[in-house]
């Protein structure tokens, strides 16, 4: 599968809903403040990916190993999962926390879950014949009784043919769901009639990305500046709100006929387009975390092929935060992070956000550090 590595650092029912389109902010006042940092004495460039309970897990370099920290920086474990033998894992498509357990989805076996030592205490085996095209955000959800997972490409005949290939790829779900107990699955949570997905051009994988907090899914795809709601009921996802951020100066992704998809790969030499990295729900708030991205004369500056160089750069784009209320109004846009780090999925209970020092940018260091970040200010019309 060619090409889908290319974007490397790029990265129910449907109802008749309006798309909701946010052209500005509202007169507000909000600004991030680091209140405290996590420091992890471990060499190697961590990547944050869950937290449970006060305990974080990351992923060290390499496809199998990962640490939990606490909130203090002390690491209490260190699991190496198995390559070879009758329990190895073939390869890890996303990893995390789910019942409280660390969990992956794997190559050949589905859902594995481990103790704290890497032992396997748990096993959901999902439907055989599957693949997926690049890593998720989560390896599983609960919805219900049941066991929802991103969807795996279970056919892949139709590969060579790419325009046939994408139009059944971008009209599927992105949910399976499983019975733990029947064993019987389905596809859920389709994509909205309001996303770029649906219009018949190509815009490569759309990545989805999944935050569940209650009964309420948030969905954002790599190629929109938007953020879907779906609100779960009696074991199915409804579709709710389709929100748009429209923020001043962003690159547009570019699209291509479905007949001529190599034509993509080409313009994405040229500019790197606008993305929502994260997307966090703390107390009453959606925040989303973006990159506006680079225009021709400023990307053509930078030699791709010289892979330090280009991550550099890439590493170093501005973020920037919006803010929405519970109705999904845009409350601000344009909020600057701290420079030089790099956005995770985290949001403690506290409702801080951890990001990363980016240690390329800002110096090398025999350990990682996370900054907590407080979300402050306050509605002016208010």
């Amino acid at each position: 599968m060619k090409n889908f590595t290319y974007l490397i650092f790029i990265v129910g029912s449907i109802g008749c809903a309006k798309d909701k389109n946010t052209d500005q902010s509202i007169s507000t006042n909000y600004k991030f403040e680091i209140t405290d940092s996590i420091r992890v004495n471990h060499l190697e460039e961590l990547k944050l990916i869950d937290i449970e309970e006060g305990m974080f897990l990351a992923k060290k370099e390499g496809a199998s190993s990962y640490i939990i920290f606490d909130k203090t920086g002390n690491i209490t474990s260190h699991i190496e999962l198995k390559t070879d033998g009758p329990n190895a894992i073939n390869m890890s498509y996303s990893a995390g926390f789910f019942d409280g357990k660390f969990t992956i989805m794997d190559l050949n076996m589905g859902l594995m879950q481990f103790s704290n030592d890497g032992e396997i205490i748990n096993n959901y085996p999902i439907p055989e014949g599957y693949t997926y095209m690049h890593p998720y955000n989560r390896p599983a959800f609960k919805l219900g009784n049941k066991l929802a997972y991103y969807r795996p490409e279970r056919d892949l005949k139709d590969w060579e043919d790419q325009e046939k290939f994408y139009r059944k790829y971008y009209n599927d779900p992105l949910l399976e769901v499983i019975d733990p107990i029947t064993k019987e699955a389905a596809l859920k949570m389709e994509i909205p009639e309001t996303s770029i997905y649906k219009d018949g051009d190509f815009h490569f994988v759309y990545h989805p990305n999944i935050i569940k907090k209650g009964k309420h899914w948030y969905l954002f795809l790599m190629a929109e500046m938007k953020f879907y709601v779906y609100e779960e009921q009696d074991e199915d996802l409804i579709f709710k709100e389709s929100v748009s951020l429209n923020v001043k100066d962003q690159i547009p992704f570019p699209q291509v006929n479905l007949q001529n998809t190599s034509e993509l790969y080409s313009k994405l030499e040229m500019v790197v387009p606008s993305t929502i990295e994260q997307l966090y729900v703390i107390e009453d708030k959606i925040i989303l975390i973006y990159k506006k991205g680079a225009v021709e004369n400023i990307v053509r500056n930078y030699n791709r092929e010289n892979q330090a160089e280009w991550r550099d750069f890439f590493e170093s784009l501005p973020k920037y935060a919006a803010v929405f209320d519970s109705d999904y109004e845009l409350l601000q846009d344009d909020i600057e992070l701290p420079s030089g780090t790099i956005s995770t999925p985290i949001v403690t209970n506290e409702g801080l956000i951890v990001v990363h020092k980016n240690q390329r940018l800002l110096g090398e260091e025999d350990w990682n550090t996370y900054y907590l970040l407080k979300l402050n200010g306050e509605n002016k019309t208010n």
